[in-house]
């Protein structure tokens, strides 16, 4: 990556907050830096995004203000906290960099109720509640963990793969807590996940799960993160920090996490920041949703299931368009579904080809036609699983979803309509240069789009170097590492 220093050009420390400003210089020109701030206490660390504020060759400016009482999750004591920077370059690596005099910081500890009164409408409820449910979950915290006991707490199916290969393993007792939806819908098993919380030895996750950020974890109780997505690109969790997240620094959700599976070495500092956890939680062990792409067995069922079910498309080429959503999450979110022109499409594609509609779960927003192409438009957004209709797709068009890891395992070509690139750039954020990220070609308007594939033109050589670099040897085998990994914690229990 070359050689880079940084710089404290202000430092200004209060009893509650520090405010670093930081002059990152390296050897050669920076074209998309991104820096954050590294606290290392005594017993954790944290990284934490800085703002960028000025860029001019190979100088780059951040700031940030950092809530240095809430810098760690369970911080009990004033400490002196080292500072490092985190340095990603766009491209998707990261290095730590040291400034040139070592940079140390007093934090105090938490004063609770001074946080309490200074916080907003919103945290102050979750605060209450959260002593609400901490005192009722007292008479289970006295419950014994049982050193066999595994949990799976889950509001989608993602986690099915290590539950199944979890049931391989002898005298290893396993439950399985799934309800879709938030926290009202969840609610009638408070009591179930109390119990199950208090004695399992390990818990797995695989998304946000509400009932967890009001607890304070038993420290015999293992939490795993496996999160339903692979890699990282978007900006998520504490790295939005300063833009459209509501979490503060001082959020508990996701920072009690002891491990989260990732799916390679490349986006351990990414999932760290995003979750406000030390990343040497960070573990790549691969992606066990991912593990079901390297089978061909499976492949071979699905394929046969899906032109049984839909006949029509036998001997077509399929277009499977698989875009992400616009705005905050579920019920306030879009898609200008006006700007996939599906007319204009088959206007100026062969007659072999279809449209496979894959809508993100959150938008309600469909793709239309006239008449004449409604046999060659079909929505198949709540009957298959995205994984599995890569096996049958000829070409996937998508714009900012994570769809395109998986993709890579297939070795599908992508485009990628990526239309307000700009805008989406300025409003969620990436931790890397999207244009040199992706694993293929950036169309931005429909007639690029169909040029691209008429011509067949879709920068595929960029997909299988993708494939290596954010998985590696480890397709295929994730599952079988996750229940390795998890089989080594029960056996420390016993």
């Amino acid at each position: 990556m070359g050689d880079y220093k940084i710089n404290i050009v202000n430092l200004n420390v209060t009893n509650n907050y520090v405010e670093l400003t930081a002059e990152l210089e390296g050897d050669k020109e920076l074209y998309y830096p991104r820096i954050s701030a590294c606290f290392y206490g005594e017993n954790d660390n944290r990284i934490l995004p800085m703002d960028l504020k000025s860029c001019n060759k190979n100088k780059a400016i951040a700031i940030g203000i950092f809530d240095t009482p809430f810098l760690f999750y369970n911080n009990r004591k004033s400490q002196n906290v080292r500072v490092n920077f985190l340095f990603s370059d766009g491209n998707g690596e990261s290095i730590i960099v040291k400034p040139e005099k070592e940079l140390i910081i007093p934090i105090k500890k938490k004063n609770i109720l001074s946080h309490f009164f200074s916080s907003s409408k919103r945290e102050r409820s979750k605060m209450i509640v959260t002593a609400l449910m901490s005192a009722m979950f007292l008479p289970y915290r006295k419950m014994k963990v049982q050193p066999n006991k595994v949990t799976f707490l889950s509001n989608r199916s993602d986690i099915k793969s290590v539950f199944f290969e979890m049931t391989k393993l002898n005298n290893v007792d396993i439950t399985v807590l799934c309800k879709k939806g938030g926290l009202k819908a969840n609610l009638p098993n408070l009591f179930k996940f109390f119990k199950l919380y208090a004695t399992s030895s390990v818990v797995f996750v695989d998304d946000y799960y509400h009932f967890l950020s009001y607890l304070k974890k038993k420290d015999d109780v293992k939490l795993i993160q496996l999160w339903h997505a692979c890699g990282a690109f978007k900006t998520f969790g504490f790295s939005r920090l300063g833009r459209d997240s509501y979490l503060r620094q001082s959020s508990p959700n996701h920072r009690q996490y002891d491990y989260v599976i990732v799916s390679s070495n490349e986006v351990i500092p990414y999932y760290a920041e995003g979750f406000g956890v030390s990343m040497d939680k960070v573990i790549a062990l691969g992606s066990p949703r991912c593990d079901v792409l390297e089978d061909e067995n499976y492949k071979k069922r699905f394929k046969k299931r899906f032109y049984k079910e839909n006949p029509e498309f036998k001997g077509k080429k399929i277009l499977l368009f698989a875009p992400t959503f616009r705005g905050g999450g579920m019920g306030n979110c879009f898609y200008p579904i006006e700007k996939f022109e599906v007319d204009k499409i088959f206007d100026k594609i062969s007659d072999d080809w279809v449209i496979a509609v894959k809508m993100h779960p959150y938008l309600s927003e469909r793709p239309t036609c006239s008449a004449k192409y409604k046999d060659r438009l079909i929505d198949l957004t709540s009957k298959y699983d995205v994984n599995d209709l890569l096996f049958v797709s000829d070409l996937l068009i998508t714009d900012y979803s994570s769809v395109i890891f998986e993709a890579s395992i297939v070795n599908v070509p992508m485009l990628f309509f990526a239309f307000d690139l700009n805008e989406y750039s300025r409003d969620r954020d990436f931790y890397c240069n999207f244009a040199s990220f992706v694993p293929g070609k950036i169309v931005l308007n429909t007639d690029e789009m169909t040029d691209s594939i008429n011509n067949e033109d879709y920068n595929q050589e960029l997909v299988k170097p993708f494939r290596q670099r954010y998985f590696g040897d480890k397709t295929g085998e994730a599952t079988k590492n996750v229940v390795e990994f998890t089989k080594e914690l029960l056996d420390n229990n016993v």
